[in-house]
């Protein structure tokens, strides 16, 4: 076993909040924003109104769908040597999502995220080891916005052979996605190497187009992420505890029309929840925040599900001390509260700013982080009780045998190397992945197939 953390609450205390948030899901009820949920949980005896696309949920429904959710989930991949396992064994880094500028990495200087800055961030993506889920990571501005969500999965699939993820946006982007997908591995029949993130609108809310989406998502067994982002004094409770109960709620909603729709949809926890600060109207950054979210983790694994926190980010628009000490106190925060994933690499400036150099020192982090938290082998071979017994009083360790072969077996190199600059380091690396990694080839005749999916959804979803 590794390194752990105490519990941020006891066992009685998430019963308690388990409970409750059965208590409000059936007396209060869940707005879902779309006709389309209320009769999927009609048909299982839900009641709904349908004027105000409202439902309740009984107890035992959702006490029935939990008892459906996997708790081991594969997130599969373009190449399936790079599929994912979420089994809680490790964490599994992804990239950062939804930003809308970039540092271009020939000038420094920042501009609105173009398709072009996209490709670019996927191939940094495909070429950096720890990463290994793909999120969108900013918006190609300069693509129309009806296509504009198909052409980052497009993109995505092109550049990285990796798991991908994002929001989808409505019902009718998932025919041409199962299309692109095909396309792209290959495959006569649908295979789902990306999964879907299901954000819900606090408080006990949902966007009625991506729950339409998602719900033949589901269908078609694409994992989804569902993932609250309820504010503290703003979209929720002012308390810590108040906002966990609320986004426990809202996710407890979407897992439970998702397994009505398929019982057995793969679900991951998502803890997105968050402060308003009260002095300047911000989004986050509070540290009580961090134990908010981490209480959301222990949930989780009360749920006995997959859960994703965000480690790695950073307020700070530059390389700087302020974007160390947050990235490596929360990464190291996901890392011994043994999530299953680390939500995430690559931005700037609150998750607005895409940085190349910030993606391959995140990189380093999460090797960091990894060398820190694994467990110390006390087997025989490296207690050496032998070796001190032959040493002896006053002699060393440098010339003998054990030394060198487990220097070579084990050793992990000082980083960064003496001397040198972190920062100049990073840019150096990113010049590499830049200008020489290349993408994971695709079939063939995959680009003009993708091509072709992209002009018919260009035409019809206008």
């Amino acid at each position: 076993m590794g390194l752990s953390l105490g519990p941020v609450l006891t066992r009685q205390e998430i019963e308690k909040i388990h409970s409750l948030s059965l208590d409000i899901l059936e007396r209060v009820g869940i707005d879902y924003k779309t006709p389309q949920a209320l009769e999927v949980l009609e048909n299982f005896g839900c009641p709904v109104d349908y004027s105000r696309n409202w439902a309740s949920l009984p107890k035992d429904v959702v006490e029935w769908a939990l008892q459906q959710t996997p708790r081991v989930i594969k997130l599969l991949a373009r190449d399936p040597e790079r599929d994912v396992v979420l089994n809680g064994r490790r964490p599994h880094h992804t990239t950062d999502s939804q930003g809308t500028q970039v540092i271009d990495i020939e000038t420094g200087k920042q501009h609105g995220s173009t398709a072009k800055d996209l490709e670019k961030g996927f191939l940094f993506a495909d070429a950096l080891d720890r990463i290994e889920i793909v999120n969108v990571m900013v918006a190609a501005s300069d693509i129309p916005q009806h296509l504009r969500n198909l052409h980052h999965f497009a993109t995505a699939f092109n550049q990285t052979s990796k798991h991908v993820r994002s929001g989808v946006h409505h019902a009718g982007e998932v025919p041409f996605l199962v299309e692109l997908v095909k396309a792209v591995t290959g495959e006569e029949d649908f295979r789902p190497i990306f999964s879907a993130v299901d954000c819900t609108i606090s408080p006990l809310m949902h966007d009625g187009p991506m729950t339409e989406a998602c719900i033949a998502l589901a269908k078609l067994n694409v994992p989804i992420m569902v993932y609250p982002m309820p504010l503290a004094g703003g979209t929720s409770p002012v308390t810590g505890s108040g906002t966990i109960l609320l986004h426990n709620i809202e996710f407890l909603s979407g897992l439970v029309l998702f397994q009505l729709v398929n019982p057995g949809t793969p679900i991951i926890y998502g803890t997105g929840a968050s402060q308003l600060d009260m002095q300047t109207g911000r989004y986050g950054g509070s540290p009580d925040g961090h134990i908010m979210r981490l209480g959301l983790v222990e949930i989780a694994r009360f749920y006995n599900l997959p859960v994703n926190l965000g480690g790695l980010s950073t307020r700070s628009r530059t390389l700087d001390a302020q974007y160390g000490s947050e990235a490596i106190t929360q990464g190291l925060l996901a890392y011994l509260a043994g999530v299953d994933e680390i939500y995430s690499m690559g931005l700037l400036g609150d998750a607005q700013i895409l940085s190349f150099e910030k993606m391959v020192l995140d990189n380093h982090l999460a090797h960091l982080l990894e060398s820190i938290c694994k467990p110390l082998n006390v087997d025989d071979s490296h207690l050496q009780a032998d070796l001190i017994e032959q040493v002896g009083i006053g002699g060393h360790y440098l010339k003998m045998p054990e030394t060198r072969n487990f220097t070579r077996q084990e050793y992990i190199p000082m980083w960064p190397p003496a001397n040198q600059s972190v920062n100049d380091i990073a840019h150096e690396q990113a010049l590499q992945i830049y200008y020489h990694h290349q993408p994971p080839p695709l079939p063939e005749k995959a680009d003009q197939k993708i091509a072709e999916i992209l002009a018919e959804a260009d035409a019809l979803l206008q």
